[in-house]
This record gives structure tokens, sequence and C-alpha cells, in this order.
């Protein structure tokens, strides 16, 4: 996996504030293909899979935005917890 630049602290700040308070934002250190920002946005295993979409919506409205202001391109994925745990993430 190729790496990812470190997440800028107020773009990491921008998910926090956009993701709901029972979510863990975690800057992730690899790149799924070309992107400069990679961050899971860890959800409770009770959320179900149309609501967890919802969010992700939201999140990729607000960092799209960040995007366009410097120039960059950020993943920004929600995962429920036992997702990232299959995947080999935690």
């Amino acid at each position: 996996m190729k790496p990812t630049k470190p997440v800028p602290q107020d773009l990491f700040e921008l998910v926090q504030k956009t993701a709901p308070p029972e979510a863990d934002v975690v800057p992730l250190s690899w790149a799924f293909e070309d992107e400069d920002c990679n961050i899971a946005v860890v959800m409770p295993d009770t959320i179900d899979r149309r609501t967890a979409r919802q969010l992700e919506d939201r999140l990729i409205d607000a960092v799209i935005d960040w995007d366009a202001a410097h120039h960059t391109f950020t993943l920004c994925k929600v995962w429920r917890h036992h997702e990232m745990a299959r995947a080999g993430v935690l």
C-alpha cells in the first residue's frame, strides 16, 4: 500500500466536528489508490449500513470542500468496527 501524507489538523478537526460523538476518527497512514489523506470514521457495530452510508455522504460533502480549497484528495470512509477488524485495519 502507498503511504499517505499526515492528515492536517484542521481537516482532522473538520471530520471530528462532522462525525457523531460516538465515532472514532482515525487517520490512516496508507492509501487505497492516489488519495493524499485517508481518514476512517469508525462507528459502533449497532449502526446499520444505510445510516453509515448517510453519514459517509455528509462527511464527503465536508471533505470535498476542504479538498477543493487545498488542492488535495482525501478519502473519508465510514467503517463499522467489525468491518475494520475483518479487513485487518484494527
